[in-house]
């Protein structure tokens, strides 16, 4: 058995619809032996179907085992084909106009991993007591921040910060997504969470939620899940354990 075998993830999936239907963002999660995905919907009233059920339909075909050298390249041709599916539906029916997604996917082999993201969805990783935010909010706050015009202790000072964003992924063209590598650890735990997590919990609330490892990943997933929602009308989260697979 290789060093790329003996590592696994174990996985798990939650969602909360709240109680309200969101005609303008719907989620879509998928977990599997090799890919975490995590899509919110950007939908017009028009739109004869889900951007977000699109998205996993696509990207869950990358659920296989793969080189580890190929993560990257995989992931980033898939979110091209994904952009290339839209632009096909856009073409087809004028409903599709103005939707998108805003996702996070991680593909892996063992200990390996590539990330993708785009929006406001989040990767977070739990490695030794710590939580760490592994992806960048693509939002008007985050923008103002890293251009110096307001400082990280005024990103909730104006509730457009966080809810505008100012990359998605669509049929027309636009900024590439964020692709990156990443080496986990056996013992790591990773948090893939729908856009706007900041409206449903703090870090320290959800770091407090998913340091015990020692939980199953579906007992934390619900839990995230079922925090109060508030003004966010639909949650969703996948949470995933690297685990050693037995010799």
């Amino acid at each position: 058995m290789t060093g790329d075998d003996q590592a696994a993830l174990r996985y798990a999936v939650a969602f909360n619809m709240g109680t309200v239907d969101p005609v303008f963002n719907r989620n879509a999660a998928y977990a599997g032996p090799h890919l975490l995905v995590m899509a919110s919907g950007i939908q017009n009233m028009s739109s004869p179907g889900s951007p977000t059920a699109v998205a996993v339909e696509e990207l869950r075909r990358l659920d296989v085992p793969m080189d580890p050298s190929g993560l990257a390249t995989s992931l980033e041709r898939s979110i091209e084909g994904l952009r290339d599916t839209f632009w096909d539906l856009l073409a087809g029916d004028p409903g599709w106009d103005g939707t998108g997604v805003m996702l996070t996917a991680m593909l892996w082999r063992g200990t390996h991993a590539a990330i993708a993201h785009v929006g406001n969805t989040r990767a977070y990783m739990l490695r030794g007591g710590e939580l760490t935010q592994l992806t960048r909010d693509h939002t008007l706050g985050q923008l103002l921040v890293e251009e110096g015009t307001i400082g990280p202790d005024e990103m909730g000072s104006d509730p457009q910060h966080a809810s505008v964003v100012v990359r998605w992924l669509e049929g027309k063209p636009g900024e590439p997504a964020d692709i990156i590598a990443h080496e986990a650890a056996v013992g790591d735990r990773y948090v893939l969470c729908t856009a706007r997590t900041d409206h449903t919990m703090t870090p320290g609330a959800l770091r407090d939620i998913v340091q015990d490892t020692a939980r199953d990943p579906q007992d934390v997933a619900d839990e995230i899940a079922g925090m109060p929602l508030e003004r966010y009308g639909t949650f969703a989260c996948v949470v995933a354990d690297v685990v050693r697979q037995p010799g």
